[in-house]
């Protein structure tokens, strides 16, 4: 069960397993993904089987990480009215770098962060270790979402939203993973189980996703059919931009190998999948 609101200041989109009066009461555990406008709060049971998706965003008249809608939802989202159910928060920044453990230097690690990046001097910098790749994870983030999701989140994960595409990499060659939101992509390229290439980058529609896909392609000299494309989604919504995108990359399929054919499938599949990487 499916369905939308629109209003003048925000967005919202719910995801119900069923119609049973009682799901809410079910859920025992549940995630929560911030990207740079909106929430996604995932609810899963204690047996692990997901229940229900929330998500609520806002248009482009305001400013990215906007302090005020985050600390508004995080006090009004009934599904994380339990703090103690919230078992990860996963954020995504167009601000990253990756380093190889051979290479990484904490106090190095943010130089090159604000010599490549423009960071505001508050921003918060944190890296998160990438075993399989034997890579660090850098991100930058606003203090004021950092600090918010700590008073509010003490006991959980914190990761990038990006870190599912980092482990347990499918072992077939040009294997690239995409997470579609409203309006950025998460792009991961791996060949069998070395690491070519990351970037969160902007969109508007899904000719520019295959735009980028094919500029990738062409400067590692790639043939773009060659690629295996798995592409999950944050909601209902980036559907149809997936739809689109399977056109020019038509053996496209879900993050976890399966076909796409319902609005709700890609973030379904998203959710259980950031789900595996704190339980």
């Amino acid at each position: 069960m499916a369905a939308t609101t629109i209003n003048k200041n925000t967005y919202e989109q719910v995801y119900n397993l069923s119609e049973d009066e009682g799901l809410y009461s079910r859920v025992g555990l549940v995630i929560c993904i911030l990207v740079q406008r909106g929430i996604l709060v995932a609810g899963f049971s204690i047996s692990r089987e997901l229940l229900t998706l929330h998500y609520t965003g806002y248009n482009k008249n305001r400013p990215v990480w906007d302090i005020n809608f985050f600390e508004h939802l995080f006090s009004q989202e009934p599904l994380l009215t339990v703090r103690e159910k919230v078992k990860g928060v996963f954020t995504c920044s167009n601000r990253n770098m990756i380093i190889p453990d051979s290479l990484y230097d904490e106090a190095e690690a943010k130089k090159w962060m604000r010599q490549i990046h423009f960071i505001e001097k508050k921003d918060i910098i944190e890296s998160y270790h990438l075993e399989d790749d034997k890579a660090n994870y850098v991100q930058a983030m606003p203090l004021s979402i950092t600090e918010l999701i700590k008073i509010n989140f003490k006991k959980s994960v914190v990761l990038p939203m990006p870190i599912y595409q980092f482990s347990n990499t499918n072992k077939q060659s040009l294997y690239l993973q995409c997470c579609i939101t409203g309006d950025q992509v998460c792009g991961t390229l791996h060949n069998y189980s070395q690491l070519l290439w990351h970037k969160v980058f902007d969109y508007v529609c899904a000719e520019d996703i295959a735009y980028e896909i094919r500029q990738l392609c062409i400067e590692n000299n790639i043939s773009p059919s060659k690629i295996s494309l798995r592409c999950n989604a944050l909601t209902a919504a980036e559907f149809d931009v997936v739809n689109e995108l399977s056109q020019y990359f038509p053996g496209l399929r879900a993050g976890n190998g399966r076909s796409i054919s319902a609005k709700w499938d890609a973030a379904i599949y998203l959710a259980q999948q950031l789900y595996a990487c704190v339980s």
